[in-house]
């Protein structure tokens, strides 16, 4: 396929790789802590869930193990999966576009899709649903190529089965997407205009092949009970956001203003789209079922966060890119000077949108105008503020040796990776121990470990309201107060009070031992 890249596509996703170049600095969230933390106990030798706990699916801590093996256990290296997963989305996503509507919206992709890829806030990449975006949209460009190949021909039964194993691939990022590989089944029938049963097979022996020995693997460990007993737990948190209609109309009204507020120029350019029908071959109708499957992906996980709707905007950037190039097509055909002028105009505009939020908040920091903290606080998403999160980490990093533990009750595990500290149980946030939604047992379990480990510092956290993990209104510092009597006991007998950072309260072990 690469032979088949244009100059044009190649010079602007270069462009738009190097206008992202600045996310390598960008700080971690919440999410992005977690997975270092257990890539980094998998690095160790440990395992996920038994041996350090999250919700997720496990590939994307296995993703970041393995950039952490080859870059080293970083923030950056953390951002540089987002810069090696782009370009190889671009390939397919290429392929794609140009068959959908020719090659100069396939052009136009390569540019789009990291400007709005990396123009998502700093919490929102490197995440599984962002990443998840390369795989998905290979598996999409093999459902073409399988339709593409003479039925029941050895070609098409190879793109079946490639479809299949990246299909399976998908439901280790998240279990949802298993809506995915069924519209893209539905695809390939309606396009086949019956069910192919070779391919069918094909398709069948490439999901087991991938699915297999993962899951042997995880059965063989004794994870497998955990992820099952997880999957209870995720299933009360996701049906948390429909207990209230109103709540839920008013989440999602407010997470669809956010999205026009990054997505308008591509939603509008898809509007275009629409209106002009550039011409557009048979697999349009690959496009309404992404979208229609992504919208399914950001309804029934309820919250509607940022992250949620990434999943989207494969095919969104194939609709923009296509009403994009129809216009242009159209002023050529009226004046070909004017189509060039409003071509290098909306190059430069794009790269206008992707470089004030990389480059130009950047510059100051990377030629030593402002400090690392400076740059930071442009940082925050909800109660997580940049600045305040590199202030703590440093705090640690000039009073605990790297590897040491540390326990923090909260929902901030971002704080012991960025410090190089371990979290000192297997529960680095503190959302299992709270409610109803898993075993109790594991409440004495974390207090029994901490007994044993006695970290030098706990952090515990205050103003980190978060009602749709924890179920409740409090803070982090007042449900430890009212409703973890073990663990508040375990913290004043071995602990005293001491400084605060911001929303930190930070507690050192009596006697400074």
């Amino acid at each position: 396929m690469m032979r088949r890249f244009d100059r044009t596509a190649l010079v602007f996703a270069l462009v738009g790789l190097l206008l992202a170049l600045p996310v390598l600095a960008y700080p971690l969230g919440r999410d992005q802590g977690t997975y270092a933390n257990i890539a980094q106990t998998i690095r160790s030798g440990g395992l996920p869930y038994s041996d350090m706990w999250d919700i997720k699916p496990p590939m994307i801590y296995y993703l970041y193990a393995a950039i952490f093996s080859i870059f080293g256990a970083t923030p950056p290296a953390v951002h540089a999966l987002d810069l090696i997963f782009v370009p190889l989305t671009l390939i397919p996503l290429y392929g794609l576009t140009r068959r959908f509507t020719g090659v100069g919206a396939a052009r136009w992709a390569m540019l789009l899709l990291p400007v709005f890829y990396f123009t998502e806030t700093f919490a929102s990449i490197s995440q599984s649903d962002s990443l998840v975006i390369m795989p998905m949209t290979w598996a999409a460009w093999c459902v073409v190529r399988a339709g593409e190949a003479p039925r029941g021909t050895l070609g098409a039964l190879r793109w079946a089965a490639l479809v299949g194993g990246l299909c399976a691939l998908l439901l280790w990022f998240k279990h949802y997407y298993v809506v995915f590989a069924l519209i893209l089944a539905l695809e390939h029938a309606l396009y086949r205009r019956d069910i192919p049963w070779r391919e069918v097979t094909a398709f069948s022996i490439g999901g087991i092949a991938v699915t297999s020995p993962i899951l042997l693997y995880f059965v063989q460990n004794g994870v497998w009970s955990e992820m099952l007993t997880i999957s209870q737990g995720v299933s009360g948190y996701s049906a948390q956001a429909f207990s209230s209609t109103s709540a839920l109309i008013d989440q999602f009204t407010h997470y669809l203003a956010f999205r026009w507020s990054h997505w308008g120029v591509l939603l509008s350019l898809g509007a275009l789209c629409v209106v002009i029908r550039p011409n557009p071959c048979g697999r349009a109708r690959l496009i309404g079922l992404w979208l229609m499957a992504g919208l399914i992906f950001v309804f029934v996980q309820g919250k509607g966060f940022d992250t949620h709707w990434l999943p989207l905007l494969p095919p969104l950037v194939m609709l923009g890119a296509a009403g994009l190039a129809g216009l242009l097509a159209r002023l050529a055909s009226l004046d070909v000077r004017l189509a060039r002028v409003a071509m290098a105009a909306a190059a430069l505009l794009l790269g206008f949108m992707l470089a004030k939020d990389t480059w130009a908040r950047a510059w100051p920091y990377f030629t030593g105008q402002v400090g690392p903290r400076v740059y930071a606080r442009q940082f925050q998403a909800g109660d997580i503020k940049g600045d305040e999160s590199l202030r703590m980490a440093q705090w640690l990093q000039e009073r605990y040796p790297v590897g040491e533990t540390i326990y923090i009750w909260g929902f901030r595990p971002e704080i012991a990776f960025m410090a190089g500290l371990k979290p000192a149980t297997r529960f680095q946030m503190h959302f299992p121990l709270v409610g109803n939604r898993y075993p109790n047992g594991w409440k004495q379990e974390n207090v029994d470990t901490l007994w044993q480990v006695l970290p030098p510092v706990v952090i515990v956290m205050r103003a980190d309201y978060m009602p749709w993990v924890t179920g409740l209104d409090d803070d982090s510092n007042t449900i430890l107060a009212n409703d973890y009597q073990a663990l508040r006991d375990w913290l004043i007998y071995n602990y005293d009070r001491g400084e605060e950072l911001g929303n930190f309260l930070i507690w050192t072990r009596k006697g400074g031992i």
